[in-house]
């Protein structure tokens, strides 16, 4: 195995992920000026139109030190490429150290470009879609905090700060799908906190797995646990260390939305589309891709729990992409989209294909990137209306958007030589080459292609295709600024032509980029004998997909070209079939039923019965016995001399009849 040596020492990785944190900071700035500004004058916007380029800038900013990163370890040897800068020893107790540490290798060098370079063309065009907005600065204050947390993520040198990222996200989503919070009645509230608390049953199951992950190995460094995992005398082969790495993956379940946390992604689409975009394209929800690519020695120690990995991608695939056939959410087909392409990513994974799982979240980084931002773009244009069967027609009221759509479209269906193309069904041959148990995952994957060509291509029509079937009296369709179409044409040309890194038998860029990260994980799961196809075998499947993708993408488009008839059928001859399409199988609905029910009423029989009746009603009942026994006892000094001479006399009575009892007995 190939060891890592630093190929320098350098601090200014620091900035990488610094600059979003200062221009979050100034943007809340500029959002208390604006509060300020507006308070004398409703009107006015003050200084918040600033705090779009102040954040923009901060990204643009950030992505440059990012490429100069790459460069810098594409310029070293192989085994020497890793940078890193140690700011202080957080925790020493002689046995756990923890550094806070940045560092950046090949796999941290990928991340970091694309969450600055996407995550860049989403701010320059939240630009143009929140103008006017009166939370417009602080809504890219929150956008940069979002980045700042993900580079944090994706650059600690240990488990405890790769946590401390995974938290940030975590609230970042909280704050941005909840950002209009008093719009549809709430709704939006309601969906980040839905996020919000699925999010944290995953990170539960994170910190269990780090916890034994430190008793097992007594570090958190993550290059330390890859070295440790499998080791011989180590308790790499327990059962323990298989343990941990179900309880992590438990925790990019709930980031990554598979199955069951997955019902939270979908009503993400209550905040502002550039939010859908970076949550789903280039930030939160690749990081359990992340986690698990970093850590891969312990999942390759393990490989009954990497076909259980794949066991799960596999049914959030199919269950994510059959519901999407059924949705009339522009941005709800793609969130069940993303959805099924994350199955895709883990059954990668599942196969150990890190290099394969990683060119598919680069490559889906740029055609899901683009389709939301075009889903915005439309969004704008029409108003604010997202039901795809009020649309129609719009390809000639909006010609940049749609190109660049159907480029998008294209690339997430499959269609030959665009970037998902290769990437998918290099997952889909990865898996195949697994053989015995995995031809099934495969063979679902397989089906999950065709439903992915289908939706993505239904969409297309429905959205600009076919007769108008909005009001033209209170919708005027129109394209979006250049500020919005921009970055569609540059993410565009990158869902075009990102195929370049992988493409079979040509070139392994990616692959051979990744190696130093992944062989420790190869030397385990493999022991050095990676299963492959011959050159015919691989060339039989991707010409499988080539038709797969063609001939379902032509089924999905012609078939919804002139209208809304083909889903009115599907709904009138199998409505049974079609509700539970259209509710993902009935799942949210049975959480709904069997968990969040159930805990409301346990919370109202607490709140209520036991704390308002029971523990309020002794200390209430206490208190009003002190009063009742106080009142009584006033009585007895009221100032009345009656009243005095009465109880004197009363008292001489009782003493007398006691001295006398007592003569008496």
């Amino acid at each position: 195995m190939q060891h890592y040596w630093l190929a320098s020492t350098s601090a200014w990785l620091w900035w990488i992920p610094a600059l979003p944190l200062v221009g979050c900071a100034l943007c809340g700035v500029l959002h208390f000026l604006a509060l300020r500004a507006r308070a004398s004058d409703p009107a006015a916007r003050g200084p918040a139109r600033l705090s779009g380029w102040v954040a923009c800038g901060a990204i643009g900013l950030s992505f440059a030190l990012s490429v100069a990163a790459f460069f810098t370890l594409a310029g070293a040897e192989s085994g020497r490429r890793l940078l890193k800068s140690t700011a202080w020893q957080w925790i020493d107790t002689g046995e756990l150290l923890v550094d806070v540490s940045m560092v950046i290798d090949p796999l941290s060098s990928v991340m970091t470009l694309v969450v600055t370079g996407v995550g860049f063309l989403i701010h320059v065009y939240s630009v143009g879609y929140m103008k006017g907005d009166p939370g417009y600065a602080k809504f890219f204050a929150y956008l940069n905090l979002f980045v700042f947390a993900m580079l944090l993520l994706v650059l600690s040198s240990s488990l405890l700060g790769l946590f401390i990222g995974w938290e940030g996200v975590g609230l970042c989503s909280y704050l941005l799908i909840g950002f209009w919070y008093g719009k549809d009645k709430g709704w939006p509230s309601e969906a980040g906190q839905k996020a919000f608390i699925m999010n944290r049953v995953g990170d539960a199951c994170f910190l269990v797995g780090s916890f034994l992950l430190v008793t097992s190995f007594g570090t958190l460094d993550l290059w330390e646990i890859g070295l440790h995992a499998g080791a011989p005398g180590a308790d790499g082969g327990g059962p323990r260390l298989a343990l941990a790495a179900l309880l992590l993956f438990g925790g990019a379940c709930g980031k990554s939305a598979q199955v069951p946390l997955f019902t939270w992604l979908p009503d993400a689409m209550a905040g502002p589309t550039p939010v859908s975009a970076l949550i789903h394209a280039a930030t939160m929800v690749t990081s359990g891709v992340y986690l698990v690519v970093r850590l891969n020695p312990l999942f390759a120690a393990s490989p009954n729990l990497l076909y259980f990995i794949g066991i799960i991608a596999a049914a959030t695939a199919l269950i994510a992409g059959s519901t999407a056939i059924a949705q009339r959410d522009i941005k709800k087909v793609l969130a069940y989209s993303t959805v099924s392409q994350l199955g895709y990513m883990f059954l990668g994974l599942a196969a150990g294909a890190w290099a394969m799982a990683i060119f598919h979240l680069v490559t889906h980084a740029f055609f899901k990137g683009l389709l939301f931002l075009g889903a915005g773009s439309v969004i704008h244009g029409m108003h604010d209306e997202q039901d795809m069967h009020r649309m129609g027609g719009l390809r000639k009221y909006m010609p940049r958007t749609f190109w660049t759509f159907a480029v998008g479209a294209a690339a997430l269906s499959g269609i030959p030589l665009l970037s998902g193309f290769f990437s998918k069904d290099e997952i889909l041959a990865a898996t195949f080459a697994r053989g015995g148990g995995y031809y099934l995952l495969w063979f679902v994957g397989v089906i999950t292609a065709a439903m992915t060509a289908y939706y993505s291509w239904r969409m297309v029509a429905l959205t600009f295709f076919g007769a108008e079937r909005f009001d033209p009296q209170h919708v005027h369709p129109h394209e979006s600024p250049a500020v919005m179409t921009v970055p569609l044409v540059v993410l565009a040309v990158l869902a075009a032509v990102g195929g370049v890194l992988g493409v079979p038998h040509v070139t392994h860029l990616l692959h051979d980029w990744l190696a130093p990260v992944t062989e420790r994980g190869d030397e385990l799961l493999f022991a050095g004998h990676a299963p492959g196809l011959n050159a015919w075998t691989e060339a039989l499947l991707l010409g499988l997909g080539a038709f797969i993708a063609l001939f379902f993408a032509h089924r999905g488009f012609h078939q919804h070209e002139a209208g809304t008839a083909r889903d009115q059928e599907l709904a009138r001859v199998q409505p049974a079939l079609h509700r539970r399409l259209e509710n993902a199988w009935g799942i949210d609905a049975a959480y709904t039923f069997w968990i969040v029910q159930p805990l409301k009423l346990l919370a109202f029989m607490i709140a209520v019965v036991v704390d308002q009746f029971a523990i309020d009603g002794v200390v209430n009942g206490a208190a009003a016995l002190a009063r009742a026994a106080g009142r009584r006892s006033r009585r007895l000094a009221d100032g009345s001399v009656a009243s005095y001479g009465l109880w004197m006399g009363g008292a001489a009575a009782l003493i007398a009849l006691l001295w006398m009892w007592g003569e008496w007995r």
